[in-house]
């Protein structure tokens, strides 16, 4: 009989709980990881002339999983890296404004604190109360859009305080002031059956499979 203790080589002295920012790998991704690296060892010919086509079936299984086109999907090391690449090619208009809810996680907020600085623009973090409801958020969201507004960066669920926001009703209203949307969908894959539908029309979700997608997917048989 296992335990969820056994799925893991942590070290049994220690309480992990931050798998979200430093997660352990089960032991059946590394025996998966360890077979990866000994086939790149035995023939590193072979397994970098074939790399390509493997990124490519990978990004093709996680497109099914987030059931969106796979040349609509690109692979990320994490959601944090995913905003910053968004924010490195999005040109922010100088003297315009980024939306940010006071929920952000912190390295989402200083990626966007960096891209607006670099493009002259500027930051406008909304405070959400802990409490509100998705009707109060959204009606947040709505009285901060203005004409200067250009991006809104917004979480799906909130990292620091486990809020799950209406993206699909703040991306419809950005989109009516016509600002862009960029949702971070960090702790999403895994909690929500459909994250990416469930963000509506938005114009870029990222999200990570190392969190509750993980955890969903070793404990779910």
């Amino acid at each position: 009989m296992t335990t969820p203790s056994s799925h893991w080589t942590l070290d049994p002295s220690v309480v992990h709980l931050n798998h979200g920012s430093f997660g352990a790998v089960p032991r059946t991704v590394q025996e998966v990881q360890r077979a990866l690296r000994e086939e790149m060892e035995t023939n590193p010919d072979a397994w970098f002339r074939e790399l390509p086509e493997r990124v490519g079936q990978a990004r093709a299984a996680v497109a099914r999983f987030l059931r969106v086109p796979a040349e609509h999907t690109a692979l990320v090391p994490n959601a944090s890296a995913g905003v910053s690449t968004v924010l490195g090619c999005l040109p922010l208009p100088p003297g315009g404004e980024v939306l940010l809810a006071d929920h952000a996680y912190g390295a989402v907020a200083m990626g966007t604190a960096r891209a607006a600085e670099r493009a002259g623009a500027r930051v406008r973090t909304v405070h959400i109360p802990l409490e509100a409801t998705a009707e109060e958020i959204a009606a947040v969201f709505a009285g901060a859009l203005s004409e200067a507004t250009a991006l809104v960066v917004v979480d799906q669920i909130t990292s620091p305080t486990a809020r799950l926001f209406p993206v699909a009703e703040i991306t419809r209203l950005a989109h009516a002031a016509g600002a862009k949307v960029l949702v971070d969908g960090a702790h999403a894959p895994g909690m929500l059956a459909d994250p990416v539908g469930l963000a509506g029309a938005a114009d870029f979700w990222v999200g990570n499979l190392h969190k509750w997608r993980c955890l969903e997917h070793r404990y779910s048989g």
